[in-house]
């Protein structure tokens, strides 16, 4: 333990000193006395190395679901895993958390654990441009996902980079013939003409009839 007049500085914790802590000031003359705010404390195992993404794919298209998995490094207490899409927080609905697992390695006597998580994020969700490259971060964290204006006692992240191509909707309308002017007039003619046949056909028909 280092004192100063200004401060008290705490050194060489063990896992049973987490808790609570205030400080408080006493003077015998003026006889006063005032005390902190309590603050949580607590002794942590830093992550050694940053959490692994496996993605089976590299390229997609905007209609794919992309699945990927990710694991922390193991510490003491558990990382919390957060995902992130172009620097974006996912929503939660879209993971799939899958608890810890203890490792098979202690730290003073404290065994170690590491998070899994699964992410099934659909790439329509994203206003995506032609042959877009899409950002997937996997942040892992002691204490758990913070505020804006919070920090983190330890935190790691592990960015990949994944290929998507935009599929362009189908047509919906069926594609339209123009006809030219003389392609018009040539049809008409055409037309014209087999009715003057028919009527000819006709007449033939009707005189022969009479002569009979």
């Amino acid at each position: 333990m280092k004192i100063t007049p200004t401060s008290l500085t705490l050194e060489n914790m063990d896992f049973p000193a987490s808790g609570t802590y205030a400080c408080e000031i006493a003077l015998e003359i003026p006889l006063y006395s005032k005390a902190s705010k309590i603050h949580e404390v607590s002794v942590i195992v830093r992550q050694k190395y940053r959490p692994k993404i496996k993605i089976k794919h590299k390229k997609f298209s905007s209609n794919d679901i992309l699945e990927a998995t990710c694991h922390s490094s193991p510490a003491h207490p558990a990382p919390h895993l957060t995902w992130l899409i172009n620097n974006v927080k996912v929503d939660e609905r879209l993971t799939i958390p899958h608890g810890t697992v203890n490792v098979h390695r202690h730290h003073h006597g404290m065994p170690l654990s590491l998070t899994n998580s699964s992410l099934r994020y659909p790439l329509s969700n994203l206003q995506l441009f032609p042959n877009q490259t899409v950002e997937i971060t996997c942040m892992s964290t002691i204490p758990s996902y913070a505020n804006l204006n919070e920090g983190f006692a330890d935190v790691q992240n592990h960015t990949v980079t994944v290929n998507v191509v935009r599929m362009e909707p189908a047509p919906t309308q069926l594609p339209v013939k123009i006809i030219t002017l003389e392609q018009n007039h040539s049809s008409d003619l055409i037309i014209s003409r087999s009715i003057i046949g028919v009527i000819f056909i006709v007449g033939v028909l009707n005189f022969m009839e009479i002569l009979m």
